[in-house]
């Protein structure tokens, strides 16, 4: 809507889906959560207590714009704006989430890290329609954490992380970490994520933190704007994802006490 108010985009049709009931709703599954296209940034907040999974991404949507906003802004409003800076798109990418994708020739389903194309681009065709977004239970216990830095508690990120490990009997068998607002579309830090697969949760200490952190910061490849620095957001990615490491970690391990 801002840009086509900015005249930025052109549109010949604007249709609302506000009253379409199918696209609005968050199902918790055994096997991953169901998240409805047109659900609110607001029922993402309220919905934060329903599982381990929802505790994250509520957090996340708490983070976004005011209260009054995240009770009209969507899901598939935030991930079809596909900007760089937005919060819910590392953090699913973190998730291994889905999005379910509906057209004329039928639905597919595709994962969010390939969602996005580049700023404000994503793999929707004309005629098709995002409609869900799936975020699975892995097969060990996991702990997911976001964190971002903003000029102001509303704004989006002018850099963020997003970290996911699973644990097996205090050994990390998966782990995730996604950067936001560093390239044009979302980014996986794999080299950094296999760093961790096989380390035992005890041992990682502040310098593996430190190097995983530093890891990280070598695959993104940010601009300066007038938000913000390259220099300072390629530190920012370091300390960042050191802290979402850290915490996610931690809690980890607390749940093996």
């Amino acid at each position: 809507m801002l840009q086509w108010r900015a005249g930025d985009v052109d549109i010949d049709y604007c249709i609302d889906l506000t009253f379409v009931p199918t696209l609005n709703y968050i199902e918790n599954e055994r096997d991953g959560v169901r998240i409805g296209a047109m659900t609110s940034l607001d029922a993402l907040d309220n919905a934060a207590s329903l599982n381990q999974l929802m505790k994250v991404i509520g957090y996340t949507a708490r983070l976004m714009c005011t209260k009054q906003t995240r009770t009209i802004s969507t899901v598939g409003g935030n991930m079809c704006n596909a900007s760089p800076g937005a919060d819910l798109s590392p953090l699913f990418v973190a998730l291994d989430s889905e999005a379910t994708i509906m057209g004329s020739d039928g639905s597919r389903t595709v994962l969010m890290e390939n969602f996005f194309q580049g700023v404000n681009e994503t793999i929707l065709k004309d005629e098709e329609l995002l409609v869900e977004i799936r975020v699975p239970v892995p097969d060990h216990p996991r702990e997911a954490c976001y964190k971002r830095v903003a000029r102001t508690f509303v704004d989006i990120a002018l850099i963020s992380s997003a970290v996911s490990i699973s644990s097996d009997n205090g050994v990390v068998t998966d782990a995730r970490i996604s950067l936001g607002s560093v390239a044009p579309v979302p980014i996986r830090s794999r080299a950094a994520e296999q760093k961790l697969i096989g380390s035992i949760l005890s041992e990682i200490d502040d310098d593996i933190l430190e190097e995983i952190g530093q890891l990280a910061a070598t695959d993104a490849s940010p601009i300066s704007d007038i938000r913000a620095g390259k220099v300072y957001r390629l530190d920012m990615c370091t300390v960042l994802t050191r802290r979402s490491l850290e915490e996610s970690v931690r809690n980890l391990i607390r749940k093996q006490i």
